[in-house]
C-alpha cells in the first residue's frame, strides 16, 4: 500500500537544504575578522590631529594561535583570523597605532577598540558594540587607568596578579593581550617603519 503524501519528498529536500546551508554558513563565520566599522571617526577621535592612516592586515596562522593559548588557555581556536591595524600618522611621523577585538560578551560578541602608542603600548580602549550589558564610566576609567601604558608583558601580568578581576574585567584584560600579541606577532616592525 502506498502512502499517499504530496510533500514529503519537497519537505525532506527543504530540511536537507537548511541543513547544509546551516552547517556552511557556520564555518564560514567561524574564523574572526576584527575591524572597525568607521575607521575615520575612531581615529579622528584619539588622534584629533592626525593627518593620514594605513590599514594592513594580517593573518593569524596556526603558529600564532599556539602561543596565544599558551597566554590565555581559555582562548577560542577560531577566534583569531583576519586582523586589521590602523597605522596613524602625523605627516610622515607615526603617532599611534588602532586595532579592534571581537570577543565573546555575556549576550553575543562584544567589539572592543585598542589604541596603541607608537612603541605598542595600551592607551585606551573604547567598545564599538557592547552586548554584555552597561560598563559603567568608573569601570572603565579603572581599566583605562590600569592597562594605560601597558605592554604585553605587563597586562599578562594583570591577569595573574591582580586578584580582584571579576569576569568582564577578566576578559577586557584578555582582550587587551591578544590584541597586544597579535600586534607583535603580526607586524613586529611597523612602528621602525
Amino acid at each position: 500500500m502506498k502512502l499517499n503524501i504530496p510533500y514529503s519528498d519537497r519537505a525532506i529536500l527543504l530540511i536537507f537544504s537548511l541543513i547544509l546551508l546551516q552547517l556552511s554558513a557556520t564555518k564560514a563565520y567561524a574564523i574572526a575578522y576584527c575591524a572597525i566599522r568607521e575607521p575615520v571617526s575612531i581615529i579622528q577621535e584619539f588622534f584629533p590631529t592626525y593627518t593620514s592612516f594605513q590599514t594592513v592586515e594580517g593573518v593569524v596562522d596556526e603558529s600564532v594561535r599556539h602561543e596565544i593559548v599558551k597566554v590565555l588557555p581559555e582562548s577560542h581556536f577560531q577566534e583569531f583570523g583576519i586582523h586589521s591595524l590602523y597605522v596613524v600618522y602625523q605627516g610622515e611621523a607615526h603617532i599611534g597605532f588602532v586595532q579592534a577585538r571581537t570577543e565573546k560578551g555575556l549576550f553575543g560578541l562584544d567589539e572592543i577598540i585598542w589604541i596603541l602608542g607608537v612603541d605598542m603600548t595600551l592607551t585606551e580602549f573604547k567598545y564599538q558594540k557592547n552586548r554584555s550589558g552597561a560598563i559603567s564610566q568608573s569601570m572603565m576609567h579603572r581599566l583605562t587607568t590600569m592597562l594605560a601604558g601597558a605592554d604585553l608583558m605587563e597586562v599578562t601580568n594583570v591577569l595573574k596578579t591582580e586578584p580582584d578581576l571579576n569576569h568582564r574585567d577578566r576578559a577586557i584584560v584578555g582582550s587587551a593581550v591578544k590584541a597586544l600579541f597579535i600586534a607583535s606577532a603580526l607586524w613586529p616592525g611597523v612602528q621602525d617603519s
